[in-house]
């Protein structure tokens, strides 16, 4: 494969060229030129050097866009993502965000979506950015939602609860357990999961210090899914929401270790139960 820096060159002479009829010569030059700035993308790519892969990726779906070539610029925009990601991850998420406008124009949706729910791990990973993150995880879900994906829409409905948990919106994430629980209802694929979506919700409430409306919570999930009252997941939440009404953060602490023996807890999970074991110990200083 030619040189990148000469591919380039051919490209910008191209794009820049003037035929017998001036500046309104042919779109073909933009055609041209855009498959040169491919080439130059891809000999960039196959030295590492992604940031000047990325910077003619943009290139190349620029001269896509003037010879109208907008399902072509929209795909171009994604490689230049792609090359971005790892070097520049605000970059890559500039980029993105052009071809889902491109998506988006064209009726994808289906695809902004997927995509969509790229740009939330994007901000929620390398950027470490939970509002843009849960922002972009909300529009895959009614994206997803309006094209009757619902169990991928649940999956980014999922995503925003729990970042939002981790924010300590409660309110917001409480919400969207409580949204992906009942589209769950009815379906026998996703049926088992509702024990859980109810638990995060459970917790939640309790984070939130609102044990009324937790207990209330957790019978409404009973009367919901008549099955959650035999689970371990309803008996905790029922021993943690007394636990934290007597102020006994050593009943609270051994009633968790109970159920990690058998249901091991995530990070999520134990982010959230140690807030709350730490909110026992406040009313316990408070009393002091």
């Amino acid at each position: 494969m030619a040189d990148g820096n000469a591919l380039l060159l051919k490209a910008e002479k191209r794009a820049n060229a003037t035929g017998p009829f001036g500046l309104f010569a042919s779109s073909s030059r933009f055609e041209e030129a855009g498959d040169l700035y491919i080439e130059a993308a891809n000999s960039f790519r196959l030295s590492k050097d992604l940031t000047s892969a990325g910077k003619a990726f943009e290139k190349a779906a620029q001269m896509q866009l003037q010879s109208d070539s907008k399902d072509e610029a929209a795909n171009t925009y994604i490689e230049a993502y792609k090359a971005y990601r790892k070097v520049d991850p605000e970059e890559s998420a500039r980029v993105l965000i052009q071809a889902l406008t491109l998506f988006t124009q064209r009726g994808q949706f289906r695809r902004a979506a997927t995509y969509k729910q790229d740009l939330g791990s994007l901000y929620e990973t390398e950027l470490q950015d939970p509002v843009r993150a849960m922002d972009a995880y909300e529009d895959a879900g009614e994206w997803f939602s309006n094209d009757n994906a619902e169990s991928l829409a649940n999956k980014s409905y999922l995503k925003v609860a729990e970042l939002a948990a981790t924010a300590e919106n409660y309110s917001r994430a409480i919400a969207k357990f409580e949204q992906v629980a009942q589209s769950s209802l009815g379906n026998n694929l996703t049926r088992w999961s509702l024990k859980e979506y109810f638990f995060k919700a459970g917790l939640c409430y309790i984070a939130n210090k609102d044990l009324i409306a937790a207990k209330t919570a957790v019978e409404r999930y009973s009367d919901m899914d008549p099955t959650f009252f035999q689970t371990r997941e309803y008996n905790l939440l029922l021993e943690i929401i007394s636990a934290c009404e007597d102020g006994d953060q050593e009943r609270f602490t051994d009633k968790v270790y109970a159920f990690d023996q058998f249901s091991k807890l995530d990070k999520w999970k134990t982010t959230i139960l140690l807030r709350i074991k730490s909110s026992i110990q406040e009313q316990d200083d408070n009393i002091l």
